[in-house]
């Protein structure tokens, strides 16, 4: 390479212009020395050619000339097995390192490439002989984390890649792009991507710096890189009512961002300052006024959940597993994001399948590490969970969408809840109302199917089914909130059954039902105090019309239904928990009970 450099000047500048004394060249640095015979030759070739290209013939390889020396590296420090909550160390806590390792004089600077990428360091050294040192050995610790540096590397970012790309595949397309049949090594080429958001930040050095200056086929379309990524925010206001001017002009802002779109409480701001953007995410929250307060994170086209789905990256594989499978944590912040995702069936009934084959193979359990701590009966009852959040979401919407068309929910505002208990009588008594009984015979059928599917084809078929509801005697919904997995539980989670039986929502749901109790007079008394709906009677019953489901069974994970079934009418009944048998049979006490109890279903069904 020496004589090479040598040579193309000689042959490019005649001696009088460009004396050459000597060349020193360091070939894994990209860098070299040529000394020339006087000032004036040196600022030539700075300040008037700048640069040539090594050879006439071939312009990709070029040589530049400057008369200060500035080296820059990248540093990284490896993330393998290391927590979401880390505090990474800062810039002063590297350079600190570097003296320490490298000695030498201290880094011009040092700083975070960018805060989705907190563990790379870009980091400009101006001493040869210390680079001479980093290059025996390119690795250190610093506070327990070990840190690779790239020397005189070239950072590069993607932006908004799709959500299945991986590293190595990433790795492959680029290592093809610049001509080589093997995967570059991770030496050579450093790649991490941003699951949250889908960025992804490379560090090329060697041969794979072309990376920079070539089209990347992935997966058969083209992607460039680019220097540095976009810097979005998006705001969220606790208020629909705001100026978007007084937030813009904030002190906060320093006059470095500007609207690129608003969306109902949300909008999203472009950040013209690396420092203003930093300030932004670190501190998360903003308050202009004593009632309006903003949250503020990274906006991605994948960080809106409105435009994102439930899935791995947004929710099942990480996310899920920092809270308890409970939906009361959730229902009183209506704007967290879990209620704002779009539902993907196939996804959730994936996730349900992996944890059915997890539990018949332990060991086969793959994800996060969280997802391994957990056992296949929390799983569930999280992925229930969440399922229960979406249709709680769905009934304060008031629609759904299924292949971009929005499916409109007619939730009747006068749904009706009667509730029956030892007091209650139908009707005074009088005459039998039938001489004569009107069928000759009952026809009964045990059928394996969907309870709510043999509801509709009874409407298909012209009838006036009552759907029953075999509940707990004495939490509304059974352990609906909690995910557990019984028939009450699955009629919560695809209707809007919650708005009857759970008096504890009302504050957190529009249009709760109007309760009332079926009195000993067999009038309807609305002043009952609806906190006495549990536990039940136990030959009691909670009679519910006007019920709406938009929910598929859970084995089509929950898909939402071309067309609601509206105007359904449930029947809340519990039987005995854990009855005492006399071998096979009920004891004679439960099995009279339990006939009183069907009795009573059969003669609240035929009153209605």
């Amino acid at each position: 390479m020496t004589f090479s450099i040598r040579k193309r000047i000689d042959e490019q500048f005649p001696a009088t212009l460009i004396d050459i004394s000597h060349v020193e060249c360091f070939s894994k640095l990209g860098i070299g020395l040529i000394h020339v015979k006087n000032n004036e030759m040196k600022n030539y070739l700075a300040n008037k050619v700048g640069k040539i290209s090594l050879s006439p013939q071939d312009s990709s390889a070029m040589i530049s000339f400057t008369t200060t020396f500035e080296y820059v590296s990248y540093i990284v420090l490896d993330t393998t097995n290391v927590k979401d909550d880390i505090e990474w160390p800062t810039s002063e806590e590297i350079i600190k390192r570097w003296i320490e390792v490298y000695s030498g004089e201290k880094p011009r600077s040092c700083d975070q490439v960018d805060i989705q990428f907190p563990n790379i360091y870009r980091i400009v050294t101006s001493s040869l002989e210390q680079l001479q040192h980093v290059m025996d050995n390119e690795d250190f610790g610093v506070q327990q984390l070990c840190a690779r540096v790239y020397l005189g590397a070239d950072c590069g970012h993607i932006e908004n890649l799709s959500r299945s790309a991986t590293e190595d595949e990433l790795r492959t397309a680029i290592s093809n792009a610049v001509g080589e049949k093997d995967d570059i090594s991770k030496l050579s080429l450093y790649i991490q991507l941003n699951k949250q958001t889908h960025n992804v930040c490379v560090i090329a050095t060697n041969k794979a710096r072309k990376w920079s200056t070539k089209i990347i086929y992935y997966k058969g379309n083209p992607i460039s890189a680019a220097e540095s990524l976009t810097r979005s925010l998006l705001v969220h206001s606790n208020s629909e009512i705001f100026n978007i001017n007084d937030i813009i002009s904030h002190d906060m802002f320093a006059g470095k961002v500007k609207l690129t779109k608003c969306r109902g409480n949300d909008f999203i701001l472009e950040v013209l300052d690396k420092e203003v953007y930093d300030k932004c995410l670190k501190r998360k929250a903003l308050r202009i006024d004593e009632k309006l307060l903003l949250s503020m994170e990274i906006y991605t086209p994948y960080s809106d959940p409105s435009d994102s789905e439930i899935d791995a990256d947004t929710w099942y594989k990480r996310e899920m597993f920092r809270y308890k499978a409970d939906i009361m944590q959730f229902v009183s912040n209506p704007e967290h994001k879990i209620f704002r995702f779009k539902w993907n069936p196939q996804i959730w009934l994936e996730q349900f399948k992996r944890v059915v084959h997890t539990n018949q193979n332990p060991k086969s359990m793959d994800g996060s590490l969280e997802q391994q701590k957990a056992s296949p009966d929390e799983m569930r009852h999280r992925l229930r969970v969440t399922i229960m959040l979406n249709t709680i979401a769905t009934i304060r919407k008031k629609s759904y969408v299924i292949d971009n068309r929005e499916i409109k929910l007619n939730l009747d505002p006068n749904m009706k809840t009667i509730i029956y208990n030892h007091q209650s009588k139908l009707k005074e008594g009088g005459p039998m109302p039938l001489k004569k009984t009107p069928f000759a015979k009952t026809k009964v059928e045990v059928v394996n199917e969907d309870c709510l599917i043999v509801y509709k084809n009874f409407i298909d078929r012209g009838k006036k089914p009552l759907l029953l509801n075999m509940a707990s005697a004495t939490s509304p919904g059974g352990g609906y909130r909690k995910g557990d997995g019984a028939q009450e539980e699955n009629l919560f989670r695809r209707s809007d059954y919650l708005r009857s039986l759970d008096i504890g929502l009302d504050e957190f749901i529009e249009d709760s039902s109007d309760r009332s109790h079926c009195s000993s007079t067999c009038d309807l008394d609305s002043y009952f105090d609806s906190r006495r709906m549990y536990p039940m009677d136990e030959y009691g019953a909670i009679y519910t019309s006007d019920l709406t489901f938009f929910r598929q069974p859970e084995k089509t994970g929950y898909a939402f239904m071309e067309e609601p079934l509206n105007n359904v009418c449930s029947l809340a009944i519990a039987a005995y928990r854990d009855p005492k048998l006399d071998g096979n049979m009920l004891a004679p006490k439960y099995a009279v009970g339990l006939r009183k109890k069907i009795e009573n279903m059969f003669s609240i069904a035929y009153h209605h």
